[in-house]
C-alpha cells in the first residue's frame, strides 16, 4: 500500500477545489463524499473499484476514498466500449464502478494493495492497464509544491479526465489547494469562456489544442501565468506563437504517458530537448536511444501492465517506447511514433514532420496530415488545413502545394489536400 494516505482535502476545506458542470465543490465537500463512500465500501468488504467518469469532482472522490482505504483503484475512459470494461471488472474483481451513478458488483473480493490502474485509450481493442500508486503519480507534482511553482494555481481541465494528463491536472489542484475548472462545451469557445470566468491562470494541454484556442483568444482577456504543452510532441511554430499571444507567461512542454508518468518538463521555448541530457546517468530520470527511439528509467514508471504478456519494461529496467527521434547538433527532437508512419513506396514518412512544415506556410493556423491507401505505393500522404479567418482560400491552397512541391521529397508531398473549418479532435485532446 501507499505510504501516502490521501489527499489531505481536510486542509482549507472552504476553498473551491472543482468548477464543473455540475456546480462549484470545496475541498471539504470532496472529503465528505469520499468518507461516505469509504463507509459503504467497508461495509461490503470492497477491495477493488472503478471510477468511470470525465467529471473530476467523481475522480477526486474515488481516488481519495480508495488511497485512504487501501482499495484498488482503475481509472477507466468513458470510451472505452462496455463489454470491455465488464470483461476489465469481472476478471479483476471489480465490485464497484463510480461515475454519474455507482454501481455495485457482487463479486467476490480480491486482494487489493492501494494501486491506481490506468487504462490506455482503448479505441482499437480492450484497452491495456498500467499499475501505478498515488505516490508514483504524485512524485512530480509534490516537487513543483516544494518550489512553490503550482501553488494556489487555477486550472483549465482540457484533457480527458481519466487520463494520464488529464489525472495530473486533478491531482496538482488537490495538492496545491488550486481550482480545476471543467468546461461545459468542450470546443474552443467552450474552454475559452470557462477560463475567462474563472480567470483561469493555469492551463495545460495538447499542441492541437493550443493552436485551436488560439484561433479564438482575445489579447488581454487571460492573465496566464504557467502554460504546459503535452501529450503530443510540442513544434518550434506552436511555442512561438503562444510565446507571442501570452509573452508573461512561462511555457513548458512535457513529455508524459500512462506507462512512465511524467519524465521531463522543457522550459527553454525550444522544441525538443537538450541532447546533453543524454549523458545523465543520475537523478530521478535517465534517458536515452535505442536504434533510434527513446529509452526512459525513472522510478516512477509504472509497475508494469496489469495483464499483458507483452511488457515495453526491459530487462535492465529501462522503459522503451515506440517515440522516434533525431539528434540534431544539442538537441533531441521527437519526430513521431512509430505506429503513425505513412509507408509511401518503401518510404517513411511522420506525419508531425509534415504537419509542422504546413504550419509554417502564411496563413495557417492548424494542420493534420495522415495516410490514404495507394494501390501502387501502398500508401500516399493526405494532409487537411485550416486557415487564418479572411484569407482567399484558393490562392492559399496554390501557394501552399507550390511550397510543398519546392520543399519537400515527392513522397513527403500531400496527394491529397483539403482547406477545413475543423480539424476533429479526439476526447483526448490529440487529432482525430
Amino acid at each position: 500500500m501507499s505510504a501516502l494516505v490521501g489527499l489531505d482535502l481536510a486542509t482549507a476545506p472552504t476553498a473551491i477545489l472543482v468548477a464543473s458542470g455540475g456546480g462549484e465543490f470545496s475541498r471539504g465537500d470532496v472529503r465528505r463524499q469520499a468518507d461516505e463512500l469509504i463507509a459503504e465500501m467497508a461495509a461490503r468488504g470492497v477491495t477493488r473499484a472503478m471510477v468511470r467518469s470525465d467529471d473530476p469532482l467523481h475522480v477526486l472522490r474515488a481516488v481519495d476514498a480508495c488511497s485512504r482505504a487501501g482499495v484498488d483503484l482503475f481509472i477507466a475512459h468513458v470510451t472505452v466500449p462496455d463489454e470491455h470494461i465488464e470483461a476489465i471488472c469481472a476478471d479483476n474483481s471489480v465490485q464497484l464502478v463510480i461515475g454519474e451513478e455507482i454501481v455495485w458488483r457482487d463479486l467476490e473480493a480480491a486482494p487489493a494493495s492501494g494501486r491506481i490502474l490506468m487504462m490506455t485509450s482503448g479505441t482499437t481493442g480492450r484497452p491495456k492497464v498500467a499499475s501505478h500508486t498515488l505516490e508514483t503519480l504524485l512524485a512530480r507534482v509534490r516537487n513543483g509544491a516544494r518550489k512553490g511553482a503550482v501553488a494556489n494555481g487555477r486550472w483549465l481541465l482540457t484533457y480527458q479526465t481519466t487520463g494520464f494528463a488529464g489525472v495530473q491536472v486533478v491531482l496538482t489542484a488537490a495538492l496545491t489547494k488550486g481550482l480545476v475548472v471543467a468546461a461545459g462545451q468542450r470546443n474552443p469557445a467552450g474552454f475559452y469562456e470557462a477560463a475567462r470566468r474563472y480567470a483561469v491562470n493555469q492551463i495545460s494541454g495538447t499542441p492541437t489544442f493550443w493552436r485551436s484556442l488560439l484561433m479564438v483568444a482575445r489579447p488581454g482577456e487571460l492573465d496566464l501565468r504557467q502554460i504546459t504543452l503535452g501529450g503530443e510532441a510540442s513544434d518550434q511554430v506552436t511555442l512561438d506563437r503562444i510565446r507571442a499571444a501570452f509573452p508573461e507567461a512561462r511555457i513548458t512542454h512535457t513529455y508524459a504517458s500512462t506507462e512512465a508518468g511524467v519524465v521531463y518538463a522543457v522550459h527553454d521555448g525550444q522544441e525538443g530537448f537538450p541532447a546533453n541530457w543524454l549523458d545523465r546517468m543520475d537523478g530521478p530520470v535517465q534517458l536515452r536511444v535505442r536504434d533510434g527511439f527513446l529509452q526512459i528509467k525513472t522510478a516512477n514508471a509504472m509497475r508494469g501492465y496489469l495483464t499483458e504478456a507483452s511488457q515495453p519494461l526491459l530487462g535492465d529496467g529501462w522503459l522503451s517506447t515506440s517515440d522516434r527521434v533525431e539528434i540534431a547538433g544539442e538537441r533531441v527532437r521527437i519526430i513521431g511514433r512509430d505506429d503513425a508512419t505513412i509507408n509511401v513506396g518503401g518510404s517513411k514518412v511522420y506525419p508531425l514532420a509534415i504537419e509542422t512544415f504546413l504550419l509554417r506556410q502564411p496563413g495557417v493556423a492548424e494542420a493534420r496530415v495522415f495516410g490514404i491507401p495507394n494501390p501502387i505505393s501502398g500508401a500516399l500522404v493526405a494532409a487537411e488545413i485550416v486557415l487564418e479567418s479572411g484569407l482567399d482560400a484558393a490562392k492559399a491552397r496554390q501557394e501552399i502545394l507550390a511550397s510543398c512541391r519546392a520543399e519537400l521529397p515527392a513522397y513527403q508531398q500531400p496527394r491529397m489536400f483539403k482547406i477545413v473549418d475543423e480539424i476533429e479532435v479526439r476526447t483526448s485532446g490529440k487529432k482525430g
